[in-house]
């Protein structure tokens, strides 16, 4: 049976978005092939129509985990009082809620050592998205020049990530929160106090 393009983009994008959700939760490679086309109720079998390999699909779902991301911190910027901006990604990042829902976050706290494995093509292919997430930031960190507004994205981002991957390996629910606090103070002091 043959389905139109409508149907086979609907299930394209059922797949893309139970397997961005679901590297984010439990790895790459972890989360087969199977397992994600189960989820978003299709066979293993047709997989091959969607994607041409698992890198792919791991590309595509790390683009749109970035996508997701780079939209809920636009969302904070918009809400946020005029100035407080970066102040605003920064608590919103360093948040319980995004520190719990590890499926619906940050790609880089998520999957950042396991991306780093990749093999070099999904590796450049992968930079590409970064930079992109970056540039829709940008405009939100201080900075005299480019030069400095990048060189403080290249300091803060990973550094949280870091930070949410920390919070997120402690027990302790009181710990979490105030490795988070702590953390959102200092990030806002150092970046986003002008």
């Amino acid at each position: 049976m043959r389905y139109s393009r409508e149907h086979k983009a609907r299930n394209h994008e059922k797949i893309l978005s139970m397997a961005a959700r679901s590297i984010r939760e439990r790895g790459g490679d972890t989360s087969g092939i199977g397992t994600v086309m189960k989820k978003a109720g299709l066979t293993k079998g047709g997989f091959y129509r969607h994607f041409k390999s698992k890198d792919d699909l791991f590309v595509e779902a790390v683009a749109r985990a970035f996508d997701e991301m780079g939209t809920g911190m636009l969302e904070a910027v918009k809400s946020a009082p005029k100035g407080q901006a970066l102040r605003a990604i920064i608590e919103r990042y360093l948040s319980t809620g995004h520190a719990n829902s590890p499926g619906m976050g940050c790609v880089l706290a998520a999957l950042g050592p396991e991306i780093a494995r990749k093999p070099l093509s999904v590796r450049k292919r992968i930079e590409a998205v970064r930079e992109a997430y970056r540039e829709r930031l940008l405009p939100f960190v201080p900075g005299r020049t480019r030069e400095e507004k990048l060189m403080k994205f290249q300091l803060l981002f990973p550094s949280m990530a870091g930070v949410l991957t920390s919070v997120r390996m402690t027990l302790s629910p009181e710990k979490r929160e105030q490795m988070l606090t702590e953390a959102k103070g200092f990030f806002v002091k150092q970046f986003a106090e002008t």
